[in-house]
């Protein structure tokens, strides 16, 4: 099964035609199961809650998502590699259309107009697509959380062990003195 074809951890789809004009609420909630499924394919310590409340509502060309994300998960440290506890709350919004661009046609995009279309594109509001009459509301909670994490997560007192010549650590202003190598050699030479 390729990775285009798999099956997301947390999968909660909803058929475009039940939103209707007086839109869609539903609350979800990741189950043990995929919450460690997720936790590994994010790179979690672990993932001891995900849930949402979401809210669909038409527009002229496609869905909007309203959602409000709770989840209670622990990263690692990349200073000591214990785990630093998460909380997130967090409100988020996601547009999605039939008329979506593929991830080639957006590739092909960039490729023509350089790497700050990116930038520009966040502007845009660029949906992303809704496959088969259906949006995945699992995936799409899940694809926020990934961004809410920190890339770097630190505990408060986390500080690296070794001291190494050259190199500043935990705010100091000046890296520790270079040893020169020839130093040694100059000072036999002249004698």
């Amino acid at each position: 099964m390729s990775a285009e074809q798999a099956k997301p951890e947390f999968s909660r789809p909803v058929a475009v035609s039940r939103i209707g004009s007086n839109g869609l609420s539903m609350e979800i909630k990741a189950e043990p199961h995929e919450r460690e499924a997720l936790a590994q394919r994010l790179d979690l310590m672990s993932l001891d809650r995900l849930e949402a409340t979401l809210a669909f509502r038409e527009k002229a060309d496609g869905v909007v998502l309203e959602g409000h994300l709770t989840a209670k998960l622990a990263q690692r440290c990349v200073v000591s590699l214990q785990p630093v506890p998460v909380r997130i709350e967090e409100d988020f919004t996601q547009y999605f259309s039939e008329n979506a661009p593929s991830d080639a046609e957006l590739m092909q995009r960039a490729m023509e107009e350089g790497l700050d279309f990116f930038a520009e594109a966040e502007d845009e509001e660029i949906p992303d697509p809704i496959v088969n009459g259906r949006i995945d509301a699992g995936e799409a909670v899940v694809q926020q959380l990934a961004m809410l994490l920190d890339p770097y997560p630190r505990l408060p007192d986390a500080e690296l062990p070794a001291r190494r010549r050259g190199v500043t650590l935990n705010g100091e202003d000046e890296p520790l003195a270079k040893a020169n190598p020839f130093a040694e050699l100059a000072g036999k030479i002249q004698k």
